[in-house]
Parts: structure tokens; sequence; C-alpha cells
């Protein structure tokens, strides 16, 4: 089952207007979230804690919509938790990220190892949070957690470079999988798919939908060298062409069905497609 990034985070909103903190520090702080997510266990399986958040930060992304950026100096790692689109992320999400991490290294060195200081977009509203995590809380511009290098080196007890030589290429491979599917191109013909048959392929239904603004859709679009025009293109001319192999539907239905005003638009844009008119495309193919 698969849900949009606007869904993700209706759905940890929800959750963070009914969960009490008492049973949110229990939630994230659980076993489970080890033994249950092969991504979560071979970081598990780190020589330490910097080993760990980095292998984390790259599958990060079968997780949650999200990234993990990860700086260090001579003293200091610190780790910012970046939105794919969103400019802000609702605080029980925040706040479960940086319990799981916390609780994850503890577990993992045995050790009682608390942040040096962690910044939140919005600061919990009570005190059991930064009791937990035993540093203090300060509101920011970032949500970033900040840990002395010394104490991320100290080795994990659950080091087991076997097992994840065993899960990497599995993760690889979803991982490779996933970012197929997460060019922004290939999300506007998704949404465009949708939206044809509805009678709005715009590019302002289609910003609205993907959760961003026309000017932001436009430039992700220009970063892979295209634009929102021949990605509209495109889509038509697949449909069309599966309508007509796949279908009996007449002309004037494609037509509508592509959210064309008239119907020699769409002729024409065929013609452009395939050099032919469609009865010829159609004797050709023996369709």
């Amino acid at each position: 089952m698969t849900v949009t990034e606007d869904q993700y985070y209706k759905f940890c909103t929800a959750i963070g207007e009914i969960i009490t903190e008492e049973k949110l520090i229990e939630l994230a702080t659980s076993d489970n979230n080890i033994r249950f997510s092969p991504p979560i266990f071979a970081a598990s399986c780190s020589k330490n804690g910097l080993q760990c958040l980095n292998r984390l930060a790259s599958y990060k992304k079968l997780i949650a919509p999200i990234t993990w950026e990860i700086t260090e100096n001579n003293t200091e790692i610190s780790l910012t938790i970046l939105s794919n689109e969103k400019d802000t992320l609702p605080l029980f999400f925040i706040e479960s990220e940086l319990l799981f991490l916390i609780s994850l290294i503890r577990k993992c060195t045995m050790e009682d190892i608390s942040p040096k200081i962690i910044f939140m977009h919005e600061a919990p509203s009570t005190s059991l949070f930064s009791n937990y995590a035993k540093c203090d809380i300060h509101s920011g511009n970032a949500n970033k957690v900040v840990f002395n290098k010394a104490d991320l080196e100290k080795p994990f007890i659950s080091s087991n470079n076997t097992m994840f030589k065993y899960l990497e290429p599995e993760l690889n491979k979803r991982l490779a999988d996933l970012n197929i599917d997460e060019s922004i191109s290939n999300k506007v013909r998704s949404a465009l798919s949708e939206l044809l048959s509805a009678g709005e392929p715009t590019i302002e239904a289609v910003a609205e939908k993907l959760n961003m603004s026309k000017r932001s859709l436009q430039r992700k679009l220009q970063d892979e060298n295209t634009g929102f025009q021949k990605q509209l293109n495109s889509v038509r001319e697949s449909l069309a062409l599966n309508y007509i192999k796949s279908t009996n539907l007449s002309v004037e239905e494609i037509s509508f069905l592509l959210s064309y005003n008239e119907v020699n638009s769409f002729l024409r844009a065929f013609k452009i497609w395939t050099g032919k008119t469609v009865q010829q495309y159609k004797l050709d193919n023996n369709i």
C-alpha cells in the first residue's frame, strides 16, 4: 500500500493530535522499529553511530518522504531532517524521528548517549521529550540534532557486517526502483493521467495535486530539462495510442478523454506524433 507525501503527513498530523507524549515515546522507541524494518535493521548492524546515521540517510527514502543531511567536523556530527516538498513537518513526525534515533543509538551501544542539543521548528509543549533526550531543545529554523562525534564513534554491540552484506543488495535494488519513479516528470505524468479525463490538464491543477506552487513545479521540470507542455503532449500521445490499440473508442471520444477542445486539434497532434492520420495508423498496424 502506498500513499502520497501529502497523505503521509496528514496521517502523521492526525496521530499527533490524539497521541499522548508518553505513548509517543513508547511508540518511537519500540524494539519493533528495528526488528520489522530492513533499512533500520541494516543500520543497527553498523560498526558505530556514524556509520549507522550514514546508512539510514542512504535508505531513508524507503521509510519516509524525507532526507537526512549529515555534516561533521572534528568534534560534532549534525543531522538535519529535510522534507522533499514541505517547508514544515508535523511535530509528531519530528519528535518520532529524533526519539527513534536516540533510542537506536542507545540500544546498539548499550550506553546512555544523548545529543548535545536539538533544534526544532516547534518545541514540544511538555518536558517529557527533553527528559528522554537529556539535552536542551531550542526553537529554530531547522529540525536538527547535534551529537558529540566521540559518542557516535563508540562501537555497536549489534555490529554484523555479514548480515548487512546479505541485506544490502535488496535494499539497493529497492532504492534504485524508487529513484526511477521519483523524478518530477514521472509525478507530473501520473497526475496528468488522472486529470485529463476530468478536463483539468493545466499546470495549476497538477501543481495543486502535487502540493507545490506553479513556479516550483516549473523550476523542477526545468532542472530535468523538460517542461509542462512536453509532459502533457507525452501523456496525451501515450494514452491516445493505447486507446486506439486497446479500445473501440471513436476519435471524438478519445479527443474528449484527452481534454482537447476540438477534435481537429487532436487529429493535428496525432499526425505530428505518428506522421500518419488515425485511419492510416490503424491500417498500418492492423487495428
